[in-house]
């Protein structure tokens, strides 16, 4: 049968566990219980071999050799934009050796890796750490591991939350649940530490090797509901590691009078300089270990650096415990900002916390636990006992949980989550989850949810601790009576600062159901529906009010291969905008964008991020087609409605043959409308004009009289039955032979009809797609 179990994905080290009887953390391959989420792309020196995925321990080896090639912290890249203000100081201050880039079929909401010249996204990699976890977990378990609860920060956003799903996916693991890091490390606590009906309101400070988390919850009987979340994802024991390497680079510098330590470090040799960038990661990192837990720390790199004149330049500095509390006092003083600015925002006070439950690697520093103390007070302060694996622990008892069927603790054999009692030996299963286990855990929204109107007003649909899962709709009007096409922005407010979930283009298909009249003086209405599971992760659904069995195509773009496609038919549609294209141009053109619209949703695979390729290349010939047909005033559709028309309304007069002819060639037009080339399409809108000019004959004469009367009824309706009766005068006439009677009529006419025609065609309009409240 095949095992569910939980997986700590960090941003330095990955661990999984299982909970049969008691919770197991699994060893890897290297029979370690931590992996390293570090990922190497490496290429075999074999002629033909083709590069390989190394990850872990050995990828962290692999990393003084060739560190361009491989990626430590891609957490940290999980669902953030190319242009994040984090991203692009990452990049500023060559804090990576391995390039990242926007996504070269993504817009700036999405992030490209180059490893040996190819690109992945961060879910690609982030996969290859899940799928590590999952081999190794396989070997010690002997069976197939199908699912996994995987822990995200509690401020993971959205988009970042969607990206760890893909990733897993992508490993093959089926997600059962998303579950926040400090309730991960509650749940483990709890377990052992809050029995029965007890109740505790814990804090969960967890400092990890990339994120900061913040979580408030209360346990009692196998409950578990989060009261509130906080934190920064871009604080972790990294920034910790970075701020002691400046330091140490610092004392190097003044010591041998080099000027600009990072230039200097640059210059070496390729391999010296891979060498001594990975030993210097090492070192410190062994340093802060250190200084947790003793007053001093020497961090030496002998005999890699070298001078001009080819002389060592050593590292040899020592640090102590109250150099170490300086140099990483601005953070921790951060941390206790952030703890304070959470408790308010619950509107709590310490002395409402029972217990802060300390977890994560950096959670370990004297300094970060005395800051803590002087907070709190010193008998509530605990730090986890295994506070590097507290996470997955937490994480693996809720995969049980969660699981169909687990293992009775008395007699082994499987027992469904809905027994009350084992069927084999009587035991009291329900008895003993309240008292051992996780019976439920109410989740709280991460963040407040938004949706931008077309005023630019921020609207909010979900606030942030709102109990999960839940499900908010209000309805919002479309700014136009005849608009097809919609827009919708959401947004999260993160930090005070405004992150992109991802958006919505919403295009309003079977149009002709909607009765004229419905458009006629109001704008429509659309009921919007935000829902947020117990992940976090949101679905978004949109209905016409008036008409909720139309059908409304849909999808939430996240920087992806599809919004870079959406991005450049919304510039085309700006552009179309701006310039005041004709009316019949805009009707083309929205013709067009609802017709790309449906290929766009299709591009981008909901479960795995993953680009069908044969999509990407329809919807791209679409978009660009809809741009070159609008700036040339190209248009297929009013063509063919044009065509329809005269044989509808004149058909007796068009002889069968011509008919025959004209529909075969408007057919052809439809289908080069959806499915050919610019060149093929615009051929086949020449062939039908040349055959209705040709066909037709005076039927296009009746035409534009017709087309006079129906642009007079829409702004000045008592011209129109002059065009009208016109129109059946000249009919009768020929059935009764009477060309000249005919000819006299058209000559009368003509002058006043072109005049009308020429005036209305000339209109300009718009293409709507904001909505407002």
């Amino acid at each position: 049968m095949s095992k569910s179990i939980g997986i700590d994905l960090g941003t330095t080290n990955s661990v999984g566990a299982i909970k049969k009887v008691h919770t197991e953390v699994l060893k890897n391959a290297e029979g370690d219980l931590i992996t390293p989420s570090c990922v190497t792309f490496k290429k075999k020196k074999l002629p033909f071999s083709k590069p390989e995925f190394v990850v872990g321990k050995h990828a962290v080896e692999w990393m003084k050799q060739d560190p361009k090639n491989t990626i430590m912290s891609v957490k940290r890249l999980m669902g953030r934009n190319f242009q994040d203000k984090e991203i692009q100081e990452i990049k500023g201050t060559r804090r990576l050796n391995y390039e990242i880039a926007r996504h070269s079929k993504g817009t700036e909401n999405s992030l490209g890796i180059i490893l040996g010249g190819k690109e992945f996204t961060p879910e690609e990699i982030s996969s290859k750490i899940l799928g590590k976890i999952r081999k190794d977990s396989e070997a010690v378990l002997k069976d197939e591991v199908e699912y996994a609860v995987i822990t995200v920060p509690a401020y993971f956003n959205d988009k970042q939350k969607h990206a760890t799903r893909t990733a897993a996916a992508l490993a093959g693991l089926k997600v059962r649940r998303l579950l926040p890091e400090p309730t991960a490390a509650a749940i483990s606590f709890g377990v052992d530490a809050v029995r029965g009906d007890e109740a505790q309101t814990v804090f969960i400070f967890d400092f990890g090797g990339g994120t900061f988390d913040l979580s408030v919850l209360t346990i009692s009987g196998g409950q578990f509901l989060e009261v509130g979340k906080g934190g920064d994802m871009w604080l972790g024991g990294e920034d910790i590691d970075r701020m002691l390497a400046e330091y140490v680079l610092g004392e190097t510098a003044k010591e041998y009078n080099i000027e600009n330590i990072t230039e200097f470090i640059e210059n070496q040799d390729g391999k010296r300089k891979n060498r001594f960038i990975g030993e210097l990661k090492d070192k410190v990192e062994q340093a802060k270990i250190r200084l947790s837990t003793e007053h001093e720390a020497y961090i030496e790199i002998l005999g890699v650096l070298k001078d001009s004149d080819k002389d060592t330049v050593d590292v040899d500095v020592e640090v102590t415990r109250e150099q170490f509390d300086e140099i990483i006092a601005p953070t921790v003083e951060k941390t206790v900002a952030l703890t304070q600015k959470m408790l308010e925002s619950i509107h709590f006070t310490p002395d409402l916390i029972d217990k802060i439950l300390l977890v994560g690697g950096s959670s370990r520093i004297p300094s970060v636990i005395a800051a803590l103390k002087k907070e709190f007070g010193d008998e509530k302060v605990m730090v986890h006992e295994r506070p590097m694996l507290a996470i997955a622990e937490g994480a693996a008892i809720l995969s049980h949980r969660l699981s169909d069927t687990y293992e009775c603790p008395k007699c082994g054999n499987d027992a469904a989550q809905s027994d009350t009692v084992c069927n084999n030996c009587r035991f009291d299963l329900e008895a003993y989850t309240i008292e051992q286990g996780v019976l439920d855990i109410v989740h709280s929204a991460a963040h407040d949810y938004y949706i931008r109107l077309g005023n630019d007003e921020m609207h909010l649909l979900v606030e942030k601790n709102t109990p999960l899962p839940c499900e908010a709709s209000e309805v919002f009007k479309l700014v136009h009576s005849e608009q097809k096409l919609v827009h919708l922005k959401f947004y999260n407010i993160v930090n005070e600062q405004e992150e992109s979930i991802g958006d919505l283009w919403l295009g309003i298909e079977a149009n002709e159901k909607i009765k004229k009249e419905d458009r006629e003086n109001e704008p429509l209405r659309m009921e919007i529906t935000l829902r947020i599971d117990e992940s976090n992760l949101i679905e978004v659904s949109a209905a016409l009010k008036e008409h909720p069995d139309i059908q409304i195509s849909k999808t939430l773009s996240r920087g992806k291969a599809d919004e870079k496609l959406f991005l450049s038919l919304e510039e085309t549609i700006v552009e179309a905008n701006r310039k005041k294209y004709k009316e019949y141009i805009m009707l083309d053109l929205t013709c067009r964008s609802l017709s790309a619209i449906k290929d766009i949703n299709k591009v981008v695979s909901e479960e795995t991020g993953e680009v069908d390729e044969k999509v990407y290349e329809k919807a791209s010939l679409k978009t660009d087609k809809a741009r070159k047909m609008a700036s040339e005033g190209r248009s297929g559709r009013s063509t063919i409605y044009y065509a329809q028309a005269a044989l509808e309304d004149f058909g007796p007069a068009i002889p069968p043959k011509n008919k025959a002819a004209i529909r075969k060639n408007m057919k052809r037009l439809e289908d080069m409308d959806e499915n050919g080339s610019y060149d093929e399409n615009v051929e086949a809108i020449e062939d039908l004009n040349d055959m209705l000019n040709r066909k037709l004959g005076v039927v296009n004469v009746l035409m534009e009289i017709q087309k006079a009367g129906d642009f007079c009824m829409e702004n000045n309706p008592s011209k129109a039955p002059k065009f009208y009766q016109t129109v059946e005068n000249i009919l009768k006439a020929y059935k009764k032979d009477d060309s000249d009677k005919a000819a006299s009529l058209i000559k009368e006419i003509m002058p006043e009809a072109y005049g009308v025609v020429k005036e209305y065609e000339a209109r300009s309009t718009m293409i709507y797609k904001d909505i407002t409240k």
